[in-house]
């Protein structure tokens, strides 16, 4: 379990970096940061990242083709169809345990639990007694989701721990579907399949660079010349997260070499703990797609604009920042009641999957020239864009005597 410390430490670095609200209004969050640190000196990558975040995905469309970046949902139906395939392959593992949540962090445009829940109206299992819970953080975000999944007028209830819900329409099962600020507030007791698609790359990192045996946090602070530009500076003594991730065994200094710089994530560890204590008490299925490594990250902090690369110091609030995944941390963190599969190269799971077979049973039903064309085009981006991202899987170890008899399939 993670220390009582640490989840300390979180919880206030969420209270002490909360924009007042005029300042949200101003969207002028490069005067805001130059004024805090002008006042208080320089502040860490995880608080730039957090309030640049929040204020980018509130203000502007973020994803499509008009937008800064596009997600494999939005490129082929195939990608949420396969995934919800392997799903409720590893539900009847579970011994099709009723009733059901599935529960996606950061949804995003809603695309794939459309996709999902289009491929799970097609299966035997869609009278079953489930309900969808969509983790999201920005209104704007949910509004849009709402738009293309429900067939009624939300319900916005601010008295439950949702703040708003609705029905699916007719093409989507019509399933009851909520919306909500955190995981802590999807009710619990019930089997979960936990969906997060590129979530744990948006979430704050912390950058730390190993000097004399000791990690020194990189922070964020301004340029002494007439610029005024943000840049990294080495932090002159001890931070409370540098102190922090030095009891951590994982992060063990003699580990590293001198000046290895790494990157860690501490409200991902937090959500991984939260989603590895509900997969073992409540059961569950969960997959997590992301760029990233298994292994420590080293420098991967960086920004999108227009589906370019750009300096992520530059235009905070109105850029992607985003940062690689450590799938080994995570694993780490989810313990050892949790058995976890991967990470492999989503193209690779993506074929383990027979989506090829998918693919040509959808090409034979197209009724036009224009129709086939999309679905190739679709599958030929799915399968390079796939090449960039990882796919890991988590279940409950009590599940290993079920999978000795009926092994997982798709990540072998």
């Amino acid at each position: 379990m993670l220390s009582f410390q640490l989840r300390k430490l979180v919880r206030s670095v969420h209270t002490i970096t909360t924009f007042p609200k005029n300042i949200l209004v101003q969207h002028d969050l490069t005067k805001y940061f130059k004024d805090k640190i002008s006042i208080s000196g320089p502040i860490t990558v995880a608080e730039y990242m957090r309030e640049s975040l929040k204020m980018y995905y509130n203000s502007r469309k973020v994803f499509g083709s008009d937008g800064d970046f596009i997600t494999s949902p939005e490129i082929s139906q195939l990608y949420g169809e396969m995934l919800m395939l392997w799903l409720l392959s590893m539900w009847e593992k579970a011994g099709c345990p009723s009733p059901i949540n599935i529960i996606e962090l950061g949804p995003g445009t809603g695309v794939m639990m459309m996709d999902m829940l289009r491929m799970l109206k097609q299966t035997q299992y869609n009278a079953l007694d489930l309900s969808i819970h969509m983790v999201e953080t920005s209104k704007k975000c949910s509004l849009e989701q709402a738009n293309k999944l429900c067939c009624s007028e939300l319900l916005k209830d601010m008295s439950n721990n949702f703040y708003q819900c609705g029905t699916t329409s007719e093409k989507y099962g019509m399933k009851k579907i909520f919306w909500y600020k955190s995981i802590d507030d999807i009710p619990r007791n019930t089997f979960s399949l936990i969906v997060a698609q590129e979530f744990f790359d948006a979430l704050p990192i912390h950058k730390f660079r190993k000097i004399n045996d000791e990690w020194r946090e990189i922070l964020i602070d301004i340029e002494n010349d007439s610029s005024g530009k943000f840049r990294y500076v080495l932090s002159k003594t001890y931070t409370a997260t540098s102190n922090l991730i030095s009891t951590i065994d994982y992060y063990k200094c003699s580990n590293f070499k001198n000046e290895t710089e790494i990157e860690v994530g501490l409200d991902g560890a937090i959500v991984m703990q939260k989603l590895s204590d509900r997969i073992i008490m409540d059961g569950g299925i969960f997959l997590c797609i992301d760029y990233g490594q298994d292994k420590p990250i080293t420098d991967s902090f960086r920004a999108f604009s227009g589906h370019q690369q750009v300096n992520p110091l530059h235009n905070p609030g109105t850029v992607d920042l985003t940062a690689d995944v450590d799938f080994c941390r995570l694993k780490n963190v989810a313990g050892a009641d949790i058995l976890s599969f991967g990470p492999i190269v989503q193209t690779t799971f993506l074929k383990n999957l027979m989506i090829d077979l998918r693919y040509k049973n959808l090409l034979a039903l197209t009724k036009n020239e224009t129709e086939s064309t999309s679905l190739t085009f679709g599958y030929n981006q799915l399968m390079e864009m796939g090449k960039q991202f990882k796919i890991m899987g988590m279940i409950p170890a009590t599940m290993s005597r079920i999978l000795n008899k009926f092994p997982v399939f798709g990540f072998s």
